[in-house]
């Protein structure tokens, strides 16, 4: 059993855990404190809805869109 210290800012540094690893944790009746780790939660697809402006027909979506996105996009259109 590995032992951890936490110093004077409540921080415990875990070996074996890459940098920004987030977890839950829970304390049980006895004290003991069970850390588990978080996934990621998988991204939605982006709500599109077309409309006209100016008389041409335009796509808004409610998430920000790279230019990268636009021409990934554009690369797979026939």
């Amino acid at each position: 059993m590995k032992t951890l210290t936490v110093d004077d800012y409540q921080r415990i540094r875990l070996p074996d855990v890459e940098p920004r690893t987030k977890f839950a944790y829970a304390k049980d009746v006895h004290g003991r404190i069970t850390l588990t780790k978080l996934e990621p939660a998988p991204s939605r697809p982006a709500k599109v809805r077309f409309i006209k402006k100016n008389g041409y027909t335009v796509a808004t979506t409610d998430q920000p869109i790279s230019m990268e996105a636009i021409k990934a996009a554009l690369a797979e259109f026939p």
